[in-house]
């Protein structure tokens, strides 16, 4: 399917976009023309993560018969075990040289603690969490296969509101202790969601789709500048939540323009290339960010409208650069 293997790709480079886009929202003065340039970059790349797991329940969550429940928790161990725990490991060393050498009047970095809570270093959480949607991958194909698609429309628009209303609640309580275990729960709604826009014959306008998709970052946008101006950052960050009521609309209609993509982003053999990249960039790209940062410049060292596009390409070809180099080198290939 050419538009899975394009969403991969695009997907990814917003990933990379969003985290450089990130720098300007945090260390820029509030409404300034950085500010607003990294704001608006990071309201319209919020949908990547959200399609990130809907591709995997486009993918995962189609019935097949012969596969058994234990042949795909193998399958799925050796695609995602080892990149776990090698990069797992990596971050943690990674942030003990930087609190040597880079920060050592900064207050001790909560190794464990932050190991405990799933996020190691601040992109791991992803899989954290993905690792347990795929524990119940088997039992939701189960579930899929028996419910008829409207039925499962009505049980996913339930999950959302439900994960919509406990991100709301989270922002408005400033909590964030839910346990990493149970992270999967709160993007199930999504992981269904994928499965639906392969399967379901929904024929949405485009035009309709790009409405709802521009509306809905610039909601986003605006609603983050509009809460942090009456109380603070933290609390207008909860519209860059992956839950918020204007990303889901925003990453469905995103990934509904992508399935209309039936032409290969580039050529068949090159796109697919790219795609199998994909985790290995995830992985390697906040490595190289740190990097630059330290020892060449930010996104604020520039016009923030241009240098944020700028920076994020040329880490995202270094990051395809080192995947690939992981990919081809045998003591490596799993890692990535």
């Amino acid at each position: 399917m050419n538009w899975i293997t394009n969403t991969r790709i695009v997907a990814i480079f917003s990933v990379v976009w969003l985290h450089i886009a990130a720098y300007a929202v945090l260390n820029a003065e509030l409404g300034s023309p950085d500010w607003w340039s990294g704001n608006l970059y990071d309201a319209a790349t919020r949908w990547c993560v959200p399609v990130f797991v809907m591709v995997s329940g486009a993918l995962l969550l189609e019935p097949r018969p012969e596969e058994s429940m234990s042949r795909f928790y193998r399958k799925r161990a050796a695609r995602i075990l080892a990149p776990l725990l090698f990069w797992t490991a990596f971050y943690l060393l990674w942030t003990a040289f930087k609190q040597h050498w880079w920060t050592p009047q900064a207050e001790p970095y909560p190794y464990l603690q932050r190991l405990l809570e799933g996020r190691p270093y601040f992109h791991l959480w992803f899989l954290y969490m993905i690792v347990f949607l795929y524990l119940f991958t088997p039992f939701l194909r189960r579930l899929v296969q028996a419910c008829r698609l409207r039925h499962l429309a009505a049980l996913t628009a339930a999950a959302f509101a439900l994960s919509a209303l406990s991100t709301l609640s989270s922002a408005d309580l400033k909590t964030n202790s839910t346990p990493f275990f149970t992270w999967f729960l709160s993007y199930l709604p999504y992981f269904l969601l994928g499965y639906l826009v392969r399967k379901a014959p929904l024929a949405v306008p485009r035009w309709l789709s790009l409405a709802v998709l521009v509306a809905s970052i610039a909601g986003t946008a605006w609603g983050c500048y509009a809460l942090a101006t009456r109380h603070d950052l933290q609390t207008g960050a909860y519209f860059y939540d992956y839950l918020s009521i204007t990303v889901i609309p925003m990453s469905l209609a995103l990934i509904l323009l992508l399935r209309d993509w039936e032409q290969p982003l580039i050529s068949p053999a090159v796109s697919r290339h790219l795609a199998e990249l994909t985790l290995g960039v995830y992985l390697i790209h906040p490595w190289l960010i740190d990097l630059m940062y330290r020892y060449l410049f930010t996104a604020l060292d520039f016009n923030a409208i241009w240098s944020i596009p700028v920076l994020a390409a040329g880490i995202y070809a270094a990051s395809l650069a080192l995947a690939a180099l992981f990919r081809a080198t045998p003591g490596l290939r799993a890692a990535v």
